[in-house]
C-alpha cells in the first residue's frame, strides 16, 4: 500500500510542477518565443500584444476596456516636456511612455545643443533632459507609447 501512495504523491508533484512550468511560460510571452532580450517593465516589445497595461497608464484610465487607450489619445502632439516617473513622460496634457525602441533625436537631450536634429538620444537621456525641464518636443504617440521624440 505504501508504493501506492509514493506513487500517486510523485504523480501529483510532477503535475503540479508542470502546470506552474506551464503557467510561467505562458505569464512571458518572450520566454515561450526564446527570445534573448528583456522586455521592460513598464512596457512590452509588442504594442500590439494582449497583456493588461501598468497600473496608471495611459491605457489602464481610459474608457471601459482598459486595453484599449482612451479616444484621441493617438497622434502627433507638441509641447513642454515634464518628468512624471521613469519611461512615463507628460507633454501638454498628455502621458505617455517611452519604449527602448522610441527614436528620440536632438542635440538638448543628448549631445551638442547646435545640431538639433542629428543625435540619436536614449530613453535615459530624455527622462534627464524632462527632470531639468523647460524642453519643447514634438512626440508621435500610438496606443499611449511614443513611437519618436524630437526636440523642437
Amino acid at each position: 500500500m505504501s508504493l501506492s501512495r509514493t506513487r500517486s504523491r510523485t504523480l501529483a508533484a510532477v503535475g503540479f510542477l508542470a502546470a506552474t512550468g506551464l503557467f510561467l511560460t505562458a505569464c512571458d510571452p518572450d520566454a515561450a518565443a526564446g527570445s534573448d532580450a528583456p522586455s521592460p517593465a513598464g512596457a512590452s516589445a509588442s504594442p500590439d500584444s494582449s497583456a493588461p497595461a501598468p497600473s496608471g497608464s495611459p491605457a489602464a484610465s481610459g474608457g471601459a476596456d482598459s486595453s484599449e487607450p482612451p479616444a484621441g489619445s493617438d497622434g502627433t502632439l507638441s509641447g513642454t516636456l515634464t518628468f512624471l516617473a521613469p519611461g512615463k513622460l507628460l507633454v501638454g496634457e498628455r502621458a505617455f511612455w517611452v519604449a527602448e525602441d522610441t527614436v528620440i533625436q536632438g542635440g538638448d537631450i543628448c549631445g551638442d545643443p547646435e545640431t538639433a536634429g542629428a543625435e540619436k538620444c536614449t530613453a535615459d537621456d530624455l527622462d534627464a533632459a524632462a527632470e531639468a525641464g523647460n524642453l519643447t518636443v514634438e512626440v508621435t504617440i500610438k496606443k499611449g507609447i511614443a513611437g519618436r521624440v524630437t526636440q523642437k
